[in-house]
């Protein structure tokens, strides 16, 4: 327990500065030359820059010893006695079991935690009550509210569409089982950059990507390159806060006034992040359960073929005058980059793709769903047919 008890206690200075140590060396390397001029009165400069590697102070003294039961004690009294200040009496014993366990678990302690704690005279009864904190999955819940909030989590896109986004509770549970499982900070930190490149067989790290993908999204939106760059920006800005503790966005137009980031360094940052595609065909199935999948995927296809042909042949003209329609928002290398086929498409190309094609599923849907009462009813019975043979 000892580990994940560190991590309570430095959780939150961890998340805002242990972090990305690439990306603040690479930031750190570019400030002498181009900062010297225009940043010569600033306080990261000359040796100051906030990502350095730590260092112990010494433990100070203090007049009143017989309250320091660790170094950090002291720290906090030396501050007190330095502007004639005392320490508060000691809290009363349910006093502090009712802060710890808001503090863990978000949720009071019960009558019978309460009697216990109260009973329990041993001098290590805070350590056990710690330990049992820690160990209940309330923990896990309870801390990952301050992550989600840091990573802007939701379950819908925002905008005035603010679509359902039905997976994203597994990037929230993902959350959850990572803090209660004490998984590393740095490996939780890569599973969330690149967790679908470092471990692709490895089912939470693929989910631990949708980090990249909490951006707020406009899927209608008819710009489909401002809305690229709009996503790609907010991604920028949220690895600058969740990861490096700073306010980045300023330096998307102009070095920034105050921190020590250039321009520069803002888009090489994000250079990271252009060449992101989501993908709908990832499953965080283990891979003997994809293997299974992929055999009976087969079977059905090969079960269904016939009756898919027919259903093809009702609703295909009606799906491609739908689809022509919806591109016709679009400008002609938008529309053509969603038309070319998908093995011939650049990489450019890819991601226009990805960006219309939820709007057009979703006109193409509609009208599938307007289809006169007897060609549905027609239609109904050959997916009941096609739904036993799933069976």
């Amino acid at each position: 327990m000892l580990a994940k008890r560190r991590t309570v206690v430095g959780l939150l200075a961890i998340f805002a500065a242990a972090l990305l140590f690439g990306i603040a060396q690479m930031l750190a390397a570019s400030l002498p030359k181009e900062l010297s001029k225009s940043h010569s009165a600033d306080p990261f400069a000359h040796g100051k820059w906030p990502f350095s590697p730590p260092t112990r102070p010494a433990v100070p003294e203090v007049r009143n010893k017989a309250l320091v039961r660790n170094p950090i004690d002291a720290f906090v009294l030396h501050a007190l006695e330095a502007k004639g200040l005392a320490a508060n009496s000691e809290a009363e014993k349910l006093t502090l079991l009712r802060r710890v366990t808001f503090d863990l678990t978000g949720l009071p302690p019960t009558p019978e935690e309460q009697a216990a704690f109260v009973a329990d005279t041993s001098t290590d009864a805070y350590e056990k009550v710690v330990d049992r904190l820690l160990a209940s999955p309330r923990y896990g819940e309870r801390w990952a509210q301050h992550w989600l909030d840091v990573v802007r989590y939701a379950e819908t896109d925002g905008f005035k569409e603010d679509a359902h986004r039905p997976n994203a509770y597994k990037y929230r549970d993902y959350v959850i089982r990572s803090l209660n499982a004490d998984l590393p900070y740095d490996r939780f930190i890569r599973q969330q950059l690149a967790g679908d490149e470092l471990e692709p067989d490895n089912p939470d790290a693929v989910v631990a990507t949708g980090y990249c993908r909490l951006y707020p999204d406009e899927y209608n939106a008819a710009d489909v390159r401002q809305r690229r760059q709009e996503i790609l920006d907010d991604v920028t800005d949220a690895t600058g806060l969740v990861f490096l503790g700073l306010t980045m966005g300023c330096a998307q137009c102009h070095n920034h006034k105050f921190d020590a980031i250039l321009q520069t360094d803002y888009y090489r940052l994000q250079a990271f992040f252009t060449p992101m595609l989501p993908r709908e065909d990832l499953s965080d199935a283990t891979r003997s359960q994809r293997e299974e999948f992929v055999k009976k995927q087969a079977a059905w296809d090969k079960a269904t073929a016939e009756i898919r042909a027919q259903i093809e042949k009702l609703v295909g003209p009606v799906r491609e005058k739908a689809r022509s329609d919806a591109l016709e928002k679009f400008d002609a290398d938008t529309a053509k980059a969603f038309r070319a086929p998908a093995a011939e498409r650049t990489a450019a190309q890819q991601q226009i793709a990805y960006q219309v094609a939820k709007y057009v599923r979703t006109i193409e849907a509609g009208a599938v769903g307007k289809l006169t009462n007897s060609t549905r009813s027609w239609r109904s019975s050959i997916r009941s047919n096609r739904r036993r043979c799933r069976r």
